[in-house]
């Protein structure tokens, strides 16, 4: 008889995207079953980049310094055109990770498993069916032990496709398809170390991009060795650029890694030599020397009922600039928050927020498909106008700024369009942070209520940070001392008490209350007098609600972040801001308020997807 299990989510693919939305759902006390073909963790470098982006969301999910701990950081890229340097390109901006972050992805799944629990991953099992059903645990997959031909059956509420470019998830559905195209152009992939008389050319702390003729390649560094010798993800293109004509009977997918055609470590000298001449360098201890496809490609849709598709299960394209990997592990965040709060029935349109997936992460990945495209076409097909290009348009700063940005993907922002951002913002009541930012970082703010030991700060992300998927409602009331405090401080708690922080109410584990004031107008470091004993006996949980600003003038207070400085130097009474941030970090809702009457829009407007 087979073997059957009941669980919340059935995740398919144990790769760096499933393994980090698996962790997401044991973070959240929610049942999973994940399982990979292979029969072991990747043992090759692959993708070897993390963006600054990505490593804010590692960090507001608690896991940013364990791949810190195994990471390189590296400053950024420098181009290297017929044996000499001819420019660079410098990772900075507006983040706590100004760097381009380089781990082996082995590495970075051996940190996801280990916290996860390596007894949680099904290996060498197969997803061989899955069928839907109009019930509560609507998903029923058939699994099957690739070591012992055992079947299983596993009942869950939602399956999660995290299982690549051939996804099962995806084949098993006949109507779900991957849209696109292949390119014909093989590269070049391994892991190697250089030397050589000219191997100090090679950096240690940027990636090394090379242009000579048609010959396009790259080194990016990615672990020390114990003998001194760094090693480097290394690429390199086989041929021209040209894409592979496809008719109605020809879809293959043929992105990534090709096991089946191998290259040798005398083209990979070969290649070198002619990309770097005329300088000498010589590629030593090779590993994984294989060829690299690349298609463009995404499906048609991320979402059938309670099946979703996230990472290269959903869209492949161009590794030009290491977006991929960066691009799942986001899809991996965006909908873990979101089927959370409806697996605990904290939804008041559970489609919506499901939906909204879709509408949030297909047009991202749809802009960045067609940027990488773009750069390998010109890079390849046109090496010599890139060669010629490239290094002018890297002296030029007002264009570099917003270039280095996207390849930090410090520009994504959630499309304005959602259903789950505030759509009515009067011009009048705008802030500098407007709904689909990505929340910034500030200086740190003064927890209100002192224990006996010290006096706290701490950073707006760190206050940020949780465990469970929460909305964090931040009443923001800072102001010189010239004015009286904001009288509408207590009226914001009252509403947002009936609202939905009552203990009798499920919404008080989705939505948590955050109020910052001047330090000047906290009269008394403990909980202010119109809190109720009966409200809240807990004071741990108070005092992470109360913090106070001790300079608003300072760069990246909270007062000048979300612009409420232009108005401190008014004569009239200064407006208070609410800013409702997601579970991801990402801006659902900003205006300035202006009278206690304005606190309810904020409130209708989150009780429009959570329950009240």
């Amino acid at each position: 008889m087979d073997e059957t299990q009941k669980v919340d989510v059935f995740i398919s693919g144990a790769g760096p995207v499933g393994l980090l939305f698996a962790l997401r759902m044991k973070a959240n006390n929610h049942t999973f079953y994940i399982a990979d073909i292979k029969e072991e963790p990747t043992y090759e470098m692959r993708a070897v980049s993390l963006t600054a982006r990505t490593m804010e969301t590692l960090q507001n999910f608690k896991l940013a310094h364990h791949i810190l701990q195994e990471a390189l950081v590296l400053q950024g890229t420098q181009l290297i055109v017929n044996g000499k340097k001819r420019g660079q390109i410098d990772m900075a901006g507006d983040t706590s990770f100004p760097q381009a972050t380089s781990i082996a992805q082995h590495n970075t799944e051996k940190i996801f498993s280990q916290l996860l629990g390596e007894e949680m991953i099904n290996r060498h099992t197969e997803l061989v069916l899955y069928k839907q059903h109009d019930e509560e645990y609507g998903v029923e997959a058939t699994v099957k032990d690739l070591h012992t031909g055992k079947i299983k059956t596993i009942h869950a509420k939602y399956i999660i496709g995290a299982d690549g470019t051939h996804s099962g998830v995806r084949k098993l559905m006949e109507d779900w398809t991957y849209d696109g195209f292949s390119i014909a152009t093989r590269f070049g992939v391994g892991d190697v170390s250089v030397e050589g008389k000219d191997a100090e050319i090679i950096s240690r702390t940027r990636g090394s991009v090379f242009i000579n003729g048609d010959v396009l390649g790259g080194f990016v560094p990615v672990e020390e060795q114990e003998n001194g010798l760094f090693r480097y993800r290394f690429f390199v293109n086989l041929g021209p650029y040209e894409v592979e004509m496809e008719d109605a009977k020809n879809k293959t997918v043929t992105h990534g890694i090709n096991y089946n055609d191998r290259i040798t470590l005398q083209q990979v000298q070969d290649l070198v030599n002619q990309g770097m001449s005329p300088l000498e360098i010589k590629i030593k201890e090779p590993r994984h020397l294989s060829v690299f496809r690349i298609n463009e490609r995404k499906a048609n849709g991320y979402r059938r009922n309670c099946a979703f598709l996230i990472g290269d299960a959903a869209h492949c394209h161009s590794p030009a600039g290491g977006q991929g990997l960066n691009l799942g592990l986001q899809d991996a965040g965006n909908l873990a928050w979101k089927l959370s709060l409806v697996l605990n029935g904290f939804a008041s349109d559970p489609e919506k927020v499901l939906d909204s997936y879709a509408a949030e992460r297909e047009p991202i990945v749809a802009k960045l498909m067609q940027a990488t495209g773009s750069s390998t076409r010109l890079s390849v097909l046109r090496s010599g106008l890139a060669a010629y290009l490239t290094p002018l348009l890297l002296s030029l700063g007002f264009i570099m700024r917003p270039v280095v940005r996207r390849m930090m993907q410090l520009h994504t922002q959630i499309p304005k369009e959602s259903p789950l951002l505030f759509q009515g913002l009067s011009p009048r009541d705008k802030l500098a942070i407007v709904p689909g930012d990505f929340m910034p970082e500030t200086v740190t703010l003064r927890k209100r209520m002192i224990n006996n030991q010290h006096i706290e700060r701490q950073t707006l992300h760190t206050i940020l940070q949780q465990e469970s998927c929460k909305h964090s409602v931040i009443w923001i009331a800072t102001r010189p001392s010239s004015f009286n405090p904001c009288e509408w401080t207590q009226e914001f708690w009252c509403k947002y008490f009936t609202h939905f922080g009552s203990p009798k109410k499920n919404s008080a584990a989705a939505v948590r209350p955050i109020i910052i004031e001047s330090t000047v107008h906290a009269t008394q470091c403990k909980a202010p007098t119109y809190v109720s004993k009966d409200v809240d006996n807990n004071k741990n949980n108070l005092e992470h609600v109360f913090w106070t600003e001790e300079q608003w003038d300072v760069q990246n207070s909270i007062s000048k972040r979300v612009g409420l400085d232009k108005y401190m130097g008014d004569k009239s009474e200064p407006p208070a801001a609410i800013i409702i941030v997601r579970p991801d970090l990402y801006v659902a809702y900003s205006s300035l308020m202006r009278s206690s009457n304005d606190i309810n829009q904020a409130f209708e407007f989150l009780s429009s997807y959570i329950l009240v």
